[in-house]
């Protein structure tokens, strides 16, 4: 079957070119009948652009590529799902790689986007040796952390603002009397460690002894969550109250607690982060932090792209959105208090 050309388009409807071409991209300066013409001759031709020959000439793809580590986790999903949203508004495309939270695989798809020639890059995941990521900075590539940064110093990222989310939840813990809160961490990342940090000021704050086993070793999914629990309560009978750092790993939780013949939030009371859509349907709804992924998807994806199509002159952007509290079901005041 014959692929219609440009060219041939533009002799069908009798114009120039260029057009066609801006009809196809949406712009202005074209009489509504000859746009209409046009747009019916590609309909019956069947005719689409040719992206490949045309980022030759632009050097552009109308393409960017967004890396997160577990892709089944509802939080990257609703994160994507911002990107993407933004990115169709402009109209880009989008490519998503899922890292497994494996240095390996995340450098693996970071070469595959730069070699497949996308104009920037969104970055919801930090396993990466620091050398691949210099290779960006060093060869000036586009690219914004999104939902997660390097450090205190880094310049170029849109997140939520954990620590101050966190500091919320263990306060509320304290508030109903709690004193032997429990913290299922994950990955050692700057954002998990601000959630951690944001732990420990506030025991420190209110006088309260902070335990070494009040701290689990890093949980990565809801097994993980499961495995970290369970090994804590069997050995721990004063834990009354949890801190997970996100809802993924607070679900797992909620598996041991209820293997153990607890109840939540009658023996133990439990917080999540992330604000999943799944939370609010669980037996027993999940407190949790209101992490604003849909947004800071949409607004690292216009930031991005308002860079690449040289629309703002700062390349660095530092935006830090408000987590909240939201109060459901899981927590209780503590029995003795």
């Amino acid at each position: 079957m014959r692929r219609y050309t440009l060219a041939d388009v533009g002799k069908l409807a009798g114009v120039s070119q260029k057009t066609v071409s801006r009809v196809i991209n949406n712009e202005k300066h074209v009489k509504n009948e000859t746009r209409k013409k046009i747009l019916k001759i590609i309909d019956e031709t069947g005719y689409y652009p040719n992206n490949s020959a045309k980022s030759l000439v632009t050097r552009k793809t109308k393409t960017i590529g967004l890396i997160v580590g577990d892709i089944e986790n509802p939080y990257y999903s609703r994160l994507a799902r911002g990107v993407i949203r933004a990115a169709e508004s402009y109209n880009y495309s989008v490519i998503v790689c899922e890292s497994r939270f494996e240095e390996a695989v995340a450098e693996k798809y970071l070469n595959m986007l730069m070699e497949r020639s996308v104009d920037g890059i969104l970055i919801s995941t930090l396993d990466f040796k620091s050398s691949v990521l210099d290779r960006l900075k060093m060869n000036e590539f586009p690219h914004i952390f999104v939902t997660c940064k390097l450090s205190s110093t880094s310049k170029n990222y849109v997140i939520g603002d954990e620590y101050q989310g966190e500091r919320e939840a263990v306060k509320y813990l304290i508030n109903l009397g709690h004193r032997n809160i429990a913290f299922l961490r994950g990955p050692n990342m700057f954002p998990a460690n601000q959630k951690l940090l944001a732990y420990k000021d506030v025991m420190k704050e209110n006088n309260i002894q902070i335990k070494d086993y009040f701290i689990t070793r890093s949980a990565y999914n809801s097994e993980g969550g499961y495995n970290v629990t369970l090994e804590l309560l069997s050995n721990h009978k004063d834990i009354t109250a949890i801190l997970a750092v996100n809802d993924i790993i607070a679900i797992g939780a909620l598996e041991a607690i209820d293997e153990l013949g607890l109840s939540v939030p009658e023996d133990i009371s439990i917080i999540g982060c992330d604000n999943i859509g799944v939370t609010k349907l669980l037996k027993v709804p999940l407190t949790t932090i209101n992490y604003p992924k849909f947004r800071c998807g949409n607004i690292a994806t216009k930031i991005l792209i308002d860079t690449l199509e040289g629309r703002t002159i700062r390349k660095k952007k530092e935006v830090i959105l408000g987590c909240k509290l939201i109060v459901r079901n899981s927590c209780a005041p503590l029995k003795s208090a």
